[in-house]
């Protein structure tokens, strides 16, 4: 049987331990509509969110994500990297699905989420997603994100031409918004809201060491499956 553990990196500090235990979210007294005028019009897509890993892997995680709520940014910056690192990357048996869900109790949530998005366009969703939580203090202040998103893309590598018509004309809004729809189908109505092979995780369950176990117990379920019984054996 083919475990899917793998060895933890060294980066394991005990100030980031603590970052990994039971989640907090953003919007738990009920998500108010997104300031999305679009939304109304908009039908939910489950395809419209931005996944990273093989399409055939046997655990699939989603994640519901306002990149302005602060609980998102230390989600992040811990658990949600490491379980990529350890079981995303280089073929690992985890496919991870982000979706916008924009609360809409935070003004800059759109920008942001576009900016990731307008990214994307170029292969760089992912390191931009990380960097506008990871530096959320610098571009969550004053009445005037988008230029602060613009030095990161910059920091990137990104064609700034290309970047900078994608956000002029907002042509990621409908999948914003359709994936915001999504999530209140499924009932999300806080940030970060996980799900691991379509279930809903408790507050309880979404620590790393908690999601490990999970993934583990997932594919060692797969792989009991597969194995032959004594009939089909002989």
């Amino acid at each position: 049987m083919t475990r899917a553990k793998r060895k933890h990196p060294v980066l394991v500090l005990a100030a980031a331990a603590a970052l990994s235990g039971i989640l907090t979210a953003c919007g738990e007294e009920g998500a108010p509509p997104p300031p999305i005028d679009t939304l109304a019009a908009v039908a939910a897509d489950s395809t419209a969110g931005v996944p990273i890993g093989r399409d055939d892997a046997p655990v699939t995680i989603w994640e519901f994500v306002d990149y302005q709520c602060p609980h998102c940014a230390q989600f992040s910056s811990f658990t949600g990297r490491l379980i990529r690192q350890n079981y995303v990357d280089n073929g690992g048996p985890v496919r991870w699905v982000m979706y916008d869900f924009v609360i809409g109790s935070f003004p800059h949530s759109i920008p942001a989420a576009l900016a990731a998005r307008c990214a994307g366009e170029q292969g760089q969703y992912w390191p931009m997603h990380d960097v506008v939580l990871a530096r959320q203090n610098r571009w969550t202040v004053g009445d005037r994100p988008a230029p602060v998103l613009r030095d990161f893309a910059e920091e990137l590598g990104l064609d700034m031409g290309a970047y900078d018509a994608c956000m002029g004309d907002r042509r990621h809004l409908t999948a914003i918004a359709a994936t915001r729809k999504y999530g209140d189908q499924l009932g999300v109505n806080s940030t970060p809201t996980i799900f691991l092979n379509g279930r809903r995780l408790a507050p309880a369950e979404t620590s790393y060491e908690a999601i490990e176990a999970l993934i583990q117990a997932a594919v060692d379920s797969l792989a009991a499956e597969a194995e032959p019984t004594g009939e089909d054996a002989e």
